[in-house]
């Protein structure tokens, strides 16, 4: 069922967006939480909550993501937890 309604959402433009080990980017993710000692750099998403999509290049919604944690505290101006 998955797989037709994704494919159903690509002959439409839709596309699904799941940045796992991606830099955070605010354009098209919200960050719900920060991991610590993920051995990734700090602000790289590091687990998808829930899958964004996007229709075309505009967001439809954003991916809720975790992100790892730098260790002198957030890992950039850029995150905004708040949304």
């Amino acid at each position: 069922t998955e797989r037709q309604l994704l494919s159903a959402f690509e002959r439409c433009g839709i596309r699904k967006v799941e940045p796992l080990g991606e830099p955070f980017d605010p354009n098209f993710h919200r960050v719900m939480l920060e991991v610590e000692n993920t051995g990734k750099a700090a602000g790289t998403v590091v687990q998808v909550l829930q899958a964004g999509y996007v229709i075309h290049d505009r967001l439809l919604r954003e991916a809720l993501v975790g992100v790892a944690k730098g260790e002198g505290g957030t890992a950039g101006q850029n995150i905004n937890t708040t949304g």
